[in-house]
């Protein structure tokens, strides 16, 4: 054999085979996910579970196998016992919600999309490829030139009666929701004017597209990142404890602000004083609520007024009751302290993730739906990824080794 051509002493034929298996699911995931939105509301649900998949199959693949230590120590993190403590409780609520076979089949849609992504984020490999990095930004910028294109020549695309039934909608709030994890990729690899040149598209397509609560979620999230960026743990602390006490007195604010709507005919006021009713009729429903999926079928079938809030606020509290809202508000906390306990930069990116994320869901949105659900789960496994592709930060201590053992060696 030749100088020119050294024979591949370390090839490894299953190894890259993985590594193939893995940029593939991680493809599907950062580009398929946002570009598909713009032209299908339903391409998510098999894009999703195909590119967990694919990532999960490189991993059993590779012959450095995920460490199942980590794994365990991973799942018994206070995060992961309390999403594992409301996942069991809204699962319990299936006994006594009135729509039984239905929100039971949604609830195990939802939970097998939710543990499919941590799954596929817990194994992912220990150190993200830079080839992997880039397809973050690459997708957002695909999708945001097409979000673009199709707003500006075919404003009219996918007309619907709301934001959750439209095409184009459901596009920009998917850019809004993805776009945090992707300017954390260039911000390891310090491309900042990358980074600033993708928000602002991705601005501009949002415009285009005139989605006001993807935008005033991405507005907020670019200010909570201004503020993040210099002091990550006392802003999440703030923000954890906020949003955390927000769900928990969510039904003392309709009995605050009900006396000064009265003589008001806006939406907000109707809506207001809706869910004031309904908190006076609760009694001890408001211990366990009425049970998942309740909230939104019983507005469709007339059994709760048309003005009654579409907010997560009130869906959790309708649902789950006080035992569901504290478990969300606590899980509110450990997941903006996680956050804001990553590495810099990428810590500020998360919490502006995780304020737009809030942000969407307390608007009014129906974020009980599945795809915002499937949106969640693709949204975590680029978190995961982008928090594996950052630089070591402490060099391992090496080992002293004596003259006989290099000798033995």
């Amino acid at each position: 054999m030749s100088a020119a051509t050294p024979p591949r002493r370390f090839a490894d034929p299953a190894q890259e085979a993985s590594g193939l298996l893995i940029r593939l699911g991680v493809a599907v995931l950062a580009i398929g996910v946002p570009c598909g939105a713009i032209f299908s509301r339903r391409l998510i649900f098999s894009m999703m579970p195909v590119g967990a998949a694919l990532v999960l199959l490189g991993v059993v693949l590779s012959p450095r196998r995920a460490d199942l230590t980590r794994l365990r120590e991973l799942m018994a993190t206070p995060t992961a016992l309390t999403a594992f403590f409301l996942l069991g409780w809204v699962g319990l609520t299936l006994i006594w919600t009135p729509f039984g076979h239905l929100a039971a089949e949604r609830y195990f849609k939802t939970a097998g999309t939710l543990l499919l992504a941590a799954l596929a984020a817990a194994c992912l490999p220990g150190h993200t490829k830079t080839s992997n990095l880039y397809l973050l930004p690459l997708g957002l910028g695909v999708a945001a030139l097409g979000t673009l294109v199709t707003g500006v020549v075919a404003p009219g695309v996918s007309p619907a009666p709301d934001i959750e039934s439209s095409t184009l909608d459901r596009a920009a709030l998917t850019l809004s929701m993805l776009l945090w994890p992707a300017l954390g990729a260039l911000a390891v690899r310090d491309r900042w004017a990358t980074a600033g040149a993708l928000a602002v598209a991705v601005a501009i397509a949002i415009i285009a597209v005139w989605t006001p609560i993807a935008l005033a979620a991405l507005s907020i999230g670019a200010i909570t990142f201004s503020l993040a960026i210099s002091a990550p743990q006392m802003v999440g602390r703030i923000l954890g404890y906020a949003f955390g006490t927000l769900i928990v007195m969510a039904p003392a604010v309709p009995l605050a602000l009900a006396p000064l709507c009265r003589t008001s005919a806006s939406a907000l006021a109707k809506g207001l004083l809706a869910a004031e009713q309904i908190v006076l009729d609760e009694g001890w429903r408001l211990v366990t609520g009425h049970g998942f999926d309740s909230a939104q079928r019983s507005i469709t079938i007339g059994y709760l007024s048309g003005n009654t809030p579409r907010s997560a606020l009130f869906e959790v509290w309708y649902e789950f009751g006080l035992v569901g809202a504290l478990g969300l508000a606590v899980l509110i906390v450990l997941l903006f302290r996680s956050a804001a306990m990553a590495p810099r930069p990428v810590s500020a990116f998360f919490l502006a993730g995780l304020v737009c994320f809030a942000i969407i869901c307390i608007a009014g949105l129906v974020t009980s739906q599945l795809w915002w659900m499937t949106l969640l789960a693709v949204a975590c496994v680029l978190y995961a990824l982008v928090v594996k592709g950052q630089y070591r930060t402490v060099r391992p201590v090496a080992k002293a080794i004596s003259v006989e053992q290099m000798k033995r060696s």
